[in-house]
């Protein structure tokens, strides 16, 4: 059967990817090396630790197989056979937040491998964030840890900053719909960057879509606030986000959404919070 490859890799990282022969889907995959994250039946996260020059670099490898019927035609609108696939649009998405002064990892590359127009494989490469930490983990773990009012203004500080940086993601009209807090990650604790990671699903919202648009952001980071922010500050943060001292009739619509769609998450969201590891117990790899 036919099949035809896509390689896209940003300039200043190709030489160090065909000296490692990641310049092909086939090299990629057959690379064996590095710790597996996460796996499973058709997806595969690896973190792979590369030499430069002056450096060891640290990239991570998502890895999709679309091996079954099954696989392809459920998501034959989403990149398989029509549309723009999950590589892809995280790609374009990393380099498209970083384009806007809004931190992510740095989009290394990504490849397709299609048969007739059927995707089959594809693998993403993105650089990795120094000494990441999921901001459920700083949450639940990092800041009950410390001395009371040094608590209250990392906490106070870290309000603040998320909502500047969700405010700014969104005067882009750019929706992530997966800011969950564990793709949110901080660098060594410190509160200066917020990273975006697993963002395949974000776009650019239409412009009659904006406040579902809006509102689903807010409600997948509020879905767990309840456990560990009192009302105020999570009234703190949607005032800083909109940038206001006192809620207009616009906010308080606004406000409603966000917990009528928070509302369906907040179980599983505030389990998931709870259940946080820092390491991933590693798995096999695909085949």
């Amino acid at each position: 059967m036919f099949a035809r490859d896509k390689i896209v890799i940003a300039p200043e990282w190709q030489s160090l990817l065909r000296a490692n022969r990641w310049d092909n889907v086939e090299g990629v995959y057959a690379f064996s090396g590095g710790t597996v994250l996460k796996c499973g039946a058709a997806t595969e996260l690896r973190r792979v630790e590369l030499p430069e020059a002056e450096r060891s670099c640290v990239l991570f490898v998502k890895k999709y197989c679309y091996l079954t019927s099954r696989l392809r035609w459920s998501g034959f609108y989403r990149g398989t056979f029509l549309g723009i696939s999950k590589v892809r649009c995280e790609f374009e998405n990393l380099a498209r937040l970083r384009q806007w002064g809004l931190n992510a990892p740095a989009a290394v590359a990504y490849g397709e491998e299609r048969r007739g127009r059927w995707l089959h494989r594809s693998f993403l490469i993105s650089e990795g964030v120094p000494n990441p930490l999921p901001l459920d983990l700083f949450i639940r773990d990092y800041l009950p840890s410390l001395e009371r009012d040094e608590q209250r203004r990392l906490q106070r500080e870290m309000i603040e900053r998320l909502a500047d940086y969700t405010r700014r993601m969104h005067e882009h009209r750019f929706v992530h719909h997966d800011y969950f807090w564990r793709n949110i990650l901080l660098s060594g604790g410190a509160l200066a960057h917020f990273y975006l990671v697993d963002s395949h699903k974000g776009r650019c919202w239409k412009p009659w879509m904006e406040k579902r648009s809006r509102a689903k952001d807010l409600a997948t980071l509020d879905a767990p606030a309840p456990l560990f922010f009192r009302r105020s500050e999570r009234l703190r943060f949607f005032l800083r986000y909109r940038c206001g001292s006192k809620l207009k009739q616009a906010d308080k619509k606004l406000i409603r959404l966000v917990l009528r769609l928070a509302e369906s998450m907040r179980k599983e969201q505030q389990h998931r919070v709870q259940q946080a590891r820092a390491h991933p117990e590693p798995a096999k790899g695909i085949a």
